[in-house]
This record gives C-alpha cells, sequence and structure tokens, in this order.
C-alpha cells in the first residue's frame, strides 16, 4: 500500500478559510471563535485585534462579511462572528477596564521619511497605525474639530459609542502618530505645502463627505435637507430641527441611520414638551427605547411619523436585514417601490413628496434603470424630506500644479 503527501504552502491553506478570506483584512476568525469556546479569551483577543487597527469599532458596526461566508451556515446558521469580536474587545480592547497592549509598546522610529495622512476615518488612521509599526513618523490631518471621520460624523452615537471610537483612536495615537485637527487640505495648506515641509509621501483618505443631488422640481425648498449634511450636524452637536412628518428618501444603511437618527433627533428636541393622552405601537417602542437609554429620564416623544422611501422592492432594499428590521421597531415606516417625482410646497417650505410607483430598478443587464407606472402618482405629506441617495469625494481643492489624475 502506498501512501501519498500533498506538500501545501500558507497560501492554500488560508485559501480554504472562507470567512478569513472574506474579511477585507483577512482576520484569523476561526482561530479567535475557537479560542473563545475554549474560554482563552484574551489569547483569542489578539487574534482578533492585530491585524485590525478598529478592532472594537468592528465589534459593533460592521458589516461582517464573514458571516454570510462561514460554513456554519451550510448546516444552519452561520457563527455570530461580529457578536464574539465585541465580547473579547469588550473584555481587552481599549475600552475595557484592562486593555492589552497587542504590540508591546510604542514601536521606534527607524525610517527618516516622513508620510503625511490626509483624513483620520478608517483608511487613514488604519494607514497611520500600519506606517508607525513599520517605524515610520506619520503626521494625519484632520479637516474636523474631531478625529474619525465618518465613524464620528456619519454613524450615529446609539450605534458606535464615542467614549468607544475615542479609545481606539488614543490607542492608535499611542503608537507614534501625530494628530493635526481643524487642518483642511486645499484651505490650510496644499500638497505642494506638505512637500515643502519634507513630506515623502501622501496617502489622500478624505473619505465621502458630499451628499449626492437629487435634482428634482422643488429640490431648493426649506425642509429639503441632504443626508450626509444632517448626520453631520447631529453628530457634532449642533440643534438641527425636523419637522413632525419626516420623509426620508433612500434604501440602503445610509437612509437606515438617517430615518432613524430623525426619530431620535426629534425626540431631543420635543424632551419639555407635554406628551399626548395616548401613544402609538411605534411611539411607545420609540419611547420605550429612550426611556432605557436615559436611566428613566422623561419620556421623550420622537416625530410623529418617519417614513422611508426608496425604488427598490422590500427584498430589494440594499439595507442589511437587521438594520431594517431594528428601524421597523423603532416606529419607521418602510415605503418601498416608490420613486420621488417632485417636491411640494407651499410659501418655500416643503409640504409633500410626490411619488410613483416604480416597478423595476435594474434592466435585463442588471444595470440601474427604474421603470414607473404612469397614473400612480400621490403625494405623502411632510414637513422635511432628507435626502440618503449616496455620497461622494470632494476634490475640488485639486489645482492642476498637483499633478494628481482622478478617476470616477
Amino acid at each position: 500500500m502506498t501512501t501519498r503527501t500533498k506538500l501545501v504552502d500558507l497560501e492554500w491553506l488560508e485559501s480554504n478559510f472562507p470567512c478569513m478570506q472574506a474579511c477585507p483584512v483577512h482576520t484569523q476568525a476561526g482561530r479567535y471563535v475557537s479560542l473563545i469556546a475554549q474560554g482563552r479569551y484574551e489569547e483569542a483577543y489578539r487574534y482578533a485585534r492585530s491585524p485590525n487597527p478598529f478592532a472594537s469599532i468592528c465589534g459593533r458596526v460592521c458589516g461582517h462579511p464573514c458571516e454570510p461566508a462561514c460554513r456554519r451556515g451550510q448546516l444552519d446558521s452561520p457563527i455570530s462572528i461580529r457578536a464574539l469580536k465585541r465580547f473579547v474587545t469588550e473584555r481587552y480592547g481599549p475600552e475595557s477596564r484592562n486593555p492589552i497592549d497587542v504590540f508591546g509598546g510604542k514601536p521606534e522610529v527607524v525610517h527618516s521619511e516622513k508620510v503625511a495622512v490626509i483624513g483620520s476615518g478608517p483608511a487613514g488612521m488604519s494607514a497611520a497605525h500600519d506606517l508607525a509599526l513599520l517605524g515610520y513618523p506619520v503626521t494625519v490631518f484632520e479637516a474636523a474639530a474631531v478625529p474619525g471621520g465618518m465613524m464620528h460624523l456619519g454613524i450615529p452615537e446609539y450605534r458606535l459609542p464615542r467614549d468607544v471610537l475615542q479609545a481606539q483612536i488614543r490607542e492608535i495615537l499611542d503608537l507614534g502618530p501625530e494628530l493635526k485637527l481643524n487642518m483642511r487640505l486645499g484651505r490650510d495648506f496644499t500638497l505642494n505645502d506638505l512637500r515643502r515641509q519634507g513630506y515623502k509621501a501622501v496617502l489622500m483618505a478624505f473619505g465621502l463627505h458630499r451628499s449626492r443631488d437629487l435634482n428634482l422640481p422643488g429640490h431648493e425648498l426649506d425642509g429639503v435637507v441632504k443626508g450626509i449634511d444632517f448626520l453631520l450636524n447631529v453628530n457634532l452637536g449642533y440643534r438641527f430641527e425636523v419637522g413632525k412628518h419626516v420623509v426620508v428618501i433612500g434604501g440602503g444603511n445610509v437612509a437606515i441611520d438617517v430615518a432613524r437618527s430623525a426619530m431620535r433627533e426629534q425626540q431631543k428636541l420635543d424632551a419639555g414638551g407635554s406628551l399626548p393622552n395616548e401613544l402609538t405601537s411605534s411611539e411607545m417602542d420609540v419611547a420605550m427605547k429612550e426611556f432605557m437609554d436615559v436611566s428613566r429620564a422623561a419620556l421623550r416623544m420622537g416625530a410623529r411619523e418617519v417614513q422611508l422611501v426608496c425604488l427598490e422592492s422590500r427584498v430589494e432594499m440594499p439595507a442589511s436585514e437587521e438594520e431594517i428590521e431594528e428601524s421597523v421597531l423603532e416606529g419607521i415606516k418602510l415605503r418601498p417601490s416608490l420613486g420621488p417625482k417632485q417636491f411640494i410646497g407651499e410659501k418655500g417650505k416643503v409640504t409633500g413628496l410626490e411619488v410613483t410607483k416604480c416597478i423595476s430598478v435594474f434592466d435585463e443587464n442588471k444595470r440601474f434603470n427604474p421603470k414607473f407606472e404612469t397614473g400612480t402618482e400621490f403625494v405623502i405629506p411632510c414637513d422635511t424630506v432628507i435626502l440618503a441617495i449616496g455620497q461622494s469625494s470632494d476634490v475640488s481643492f485639486l489645482k492642476p500644479e498637483d499633478a494628481i489624475e482622478t478617476t470616477r
């Protein structure tokens, strides 16, 4: 009887772990899940944290592509990888009472070439983290007054506590990167300025902070606002009034965030008002969540109605199912398969959104090409419309002399 032996390399071996391959930073999810099962929590945390500068963040708001790829799902249901990551980060992450230094202190600077990173969001801070570990001097320039990019400015606090985010960023800065806030490229400095200051490389990681417009008739009416602008104001603590009847146009996770934030923002504004004699079931759901959030403080009423209008049918909505279910529980009303036609207003103020039935979003070639059914138009009364139809980058600061090529 002969024995056959097959030699495999590490790349071949790792390719057989679908959860690891699905993770953008190739975290060994199966490894830390196994260690958690064995009660070896500290070791599990090290495996979760080592490749991921934002492990504590991902334990809360990651899209967890590892879970749909999990082989366990072929038997019953995927392992809750994201929740297990949160479990170990809450024990040993920078936000915990017993934080672990995975890298053994601040690394020594062994390279003289300075690197500038534009933007302190996930991409910028991850680059600063890895460059510091490689021994490079790094400076992060952030246009806002707070670091974190859209983790701070776009994700509502009820989904991502600010103390967790601050602890994670502080952990990265402890490795050596310098952070300069209120420094906007094109306003406070230029790329040529960085070159003159001796920076040998520049990473532009300024994110998608511009909301896409919906140039329909009436888009200039008071009360029609952009989703990113709304979230930026809310997450920076500025007063941003929304009406009692809010319509959010969109269907992705940004639209869900906007809709839920609108509900919660109105609750803050109404905190000092009187309560109605009765609460609807949707209002009660929202009120109960706020009731627990403020530790039995005064009951806060939300917007009377928040509706989410999207082209897609309920099953086609690109938002994650978890987000959709949570929004429905909070009282958001879904209005799928509807396309906005125009904004209706009186005396310069929006009073309604005219919509029409969308019968298909994509054509036979799977290209975005919505088709609508004539004669199905109707108006949804509202006093605030928030657009959450996508984001783009603002590259207006680029000058011809910068010699930076841009693509779509």
